[in-house]
Parts: C-alpha cells; structure tokens; sequence
C-alpha cells in the first residue's frame, strides 16, 4: 500500500470502524495497550503503555513501524532485533490469527522483558489492524 492511498489515522471519518471502537476500549483499560493499522503503525496506545514509550499518545501522535522497531524493539535479552516473523503481530496482521509472545523491547531504563497478545480487528472490510496488549514478565518468572 502506497502513501497516498493509507488511511488517515487522526481522522476519525476515515477510519475503521474496528479502530474507533478498539480505541475506546483501549483508552480505558489499565493494561498496557497500542492499537495498529495494517502497515503496523501504532495509530493509538493508552496511558498504561506511555509509561514504557515515554510520551502520551496525545503528545506524540502515528509512530510509523519502522520508527517504533528502532526505537522500542522488539529485541533479544542482547538487544538485537527480533525477526519480524516471530512478532504475535505478524500473526494478528498477517494472518488474523491472535498471537502470544515474549520478548524485550527498549524502555528508558534499559531492556524490560514482556509478554504481549496481538488479537486481529477484522471486520466487513477484512483486516484493519490489530489490538496489542503487553505486560512485564513477573520478577518469579525473568528468564
């Protein structure tokens, strides 16, 4: 999909339904949580998952993917770059499969070990995206 014709993410016309109500259930949750459209763009996250990126959604806006995998991961307990393919997202976007993994991803105090869940937003339209929720991994369980 080429620039032009993406959907505009901060225009709440020509999104998804799917995205709209996804968001509203995501502002409201205490779990951390980043909604993204089919490119992978995280086009929404609530406060629980600005405490890990360090800025409010509202404050910082559409984190294109290529942007949020430089800076925040995900990435191996040595800080290298997981392959796109092991991503519960990939799955989500992909295949419109839900998906589960743990990994590392990049916070302001170094690497933070989490485990996310990816659940696919299909609706009449096919795939728009997916919800991803993400929680650190017990201190009883680091590994």
């Amino acid at each position: 999909m080429n620039d032009e014709s993406r959907v505009d993410p901060t225009n709440s016309d020509e999104r998804p339904l799917e995205l709209i109500l996804a968001r509203n259930l995501v502002s409201i949750i205490s779990l951390a949580a980043v909604l993204v459209d089919v490119e992978g763009a995280l086009v929404y996250y609530n406060d629980a998952a600005a405490e890990v990126i360090g800025d409010r959604f509202e404050e910082r806006g559409l984190i294109s993917r290529a942007e949020w995998s430089a800076e925040m991961g995900p990435v191996d307990a040595e800080g290298k770059p997981v392959d796109v393919e092991d991503l519960p997202l990939t799955s989500a976007l992909r295949d419109g499969r839900p998906g589960y993994g743990r990994f590392f991803i990049r916070a302001d105090d170094g690497l933070l070990e989490i485990i996310a869940g990816a659940l696919p937003l299909v609706g009449p339209t096919g795939n728009n995206g997916a919800l991803v929720v993400f929680w650190p991994v017990p201190p009883d369980e680091e590994g």
